[in-house]
């Protein structure tokens, strides 16, 4: 741009390209999530609207005057901004791998916290993702031509990072004066606890997950084994008192080997399912099979922590059908 005149000339030429390409960044990237994890997963996923903004007319003059950019059209990357927020790192890569994966646009990383992170280990910051999008080719959008290579900035951040940049960042070190070296200590003391909570936020999400993928494989191995067996009856998964044994003992069923359960199933015990589940109680419900592999595995462990009451007198019938003495 030779002047300021013409900068600002261009600015208002723009500005109505540059909205449909904020509207558009925000919408494609919401609707590939959606189909990358699911509708039902989606509608919990984004803790904050997506949505775009055009920078302040003013706001891009000064920058301007700052960097004296020689083609602002191109440089100043920052002049229609999106932001997605998720709950924890594990989200933020799943918005990340859809925006790469897309091919209607190019992207580029503008901000790399992992890299950041391995360069100045000691240094703490919001650590939120920043990518600049491009339009790949011209495209019209709700009848506004956007032209290839319009940039739009894409912020991915996590619902603390989101906190941190809010509270902090944009009120704290946007700020006007002195800021004191003790106030500047406690803003690196809240990034540091905040990426260690986000860690230990994923990390229990983790094991919790892998604790739901066994249950979830227990509950479809004895509903499709011994479900059968039991006309009308509660899927596992849905079956509160099944899911009450499964959880007490969890550290049981870490050393059980689902075919190995399954061995159980004999004449016998499909006999005498198949006896007495129109009585109800515990010879209704698949999970009796998995009753039998811990009574057979820890007997008198088994007993001593049943964790369903109503359930008592059909694991007594289980365990005198195996021989087990109550004592």
């Amino acid at each position: 741009m030779s002047n300021r005149t013409d900068f600002i000339d261009w600015l208002d030429e723009v500005e109505p390209a540059l909205k449909a390409w904020g509207g558009f960044v925000v919408a494609k990237l919401t609707e590939l999530v959606e189909l990358e994890i699911g509708q039902e997963q989606f509608k919990s996923f984004f803790k904050v609207k997506p949505g775009f903004r055009v920078k302040d007319k003013q706001s891009a003059i000064n920058k301007q005057n700052l960097k004296q950019y020689a083609d602002p059209k191109e440089q100043m990357t920052d002049l229609v901004g999106a932001r997605f927020v998720v709950l924890l790192k594990l989200d933020l890569e799943v918005v990340e791998k859809v925006l790469i994966e897309y091919p209607g646009w190019t992207r580029s990383k503008d901000r790399d916290p992992l890299g950041e992170q391995r360069d100045k280990p000691k240094h703490f910051d919001y650590q939120s993702v920043h990518y600049v999008v491009r339009a790949a080719d011209d495209m019209v959008v709700d009848g506004v031509h956007v032209p290839a290579g319009m940039p739009c900035e894409v912020q991915i951040r996590t619902l603390l990072q989101h906190a941190y940049a809010e509270l902090v960042h944009d009120k704290f070190y946007k700020g006007v004066g002195h800021i004191p070296p003790s106030a500047d200590r406690l803003v690196a003391r809240s990034m540091a606890l905040m990426e260690s909570t986000d860690d230990m936020f994923v990390q229990a999400v983790r094991e919790l997950e892998a604790v739901n993928k066994s249950r979830d494989q227990w509950c479809a191995m004895l509903d499709a084994a011994v479900g059968p067996l039991i006309p009308g009856h509660t899927p596992t998964a849905q079956d509160h008192d099944a899911l009450e044994i499964l959880e007490e003992f969890r550290d049981l069923l870490q050393t059980a080997n689902i075919e190995a359960v399954k061995v159980m199933l004999v004449t016998p015990v499909i006999a005498k399912i198949k006896a007495g589940q129109s009585q109800g109680n515990l010879y209704a419900k698949p999970i009796v099979l998995l009753v039998y592999w811990l009574l057979a595995e820890h007997p008198f462990l088994v007993g001593a922590r049943w964790p369903v009451p109503a359930l008592r007198s059909g694991f007594d019938q289980v365990r005198t059908h195996m021989g087990i003495s109550s004592r």
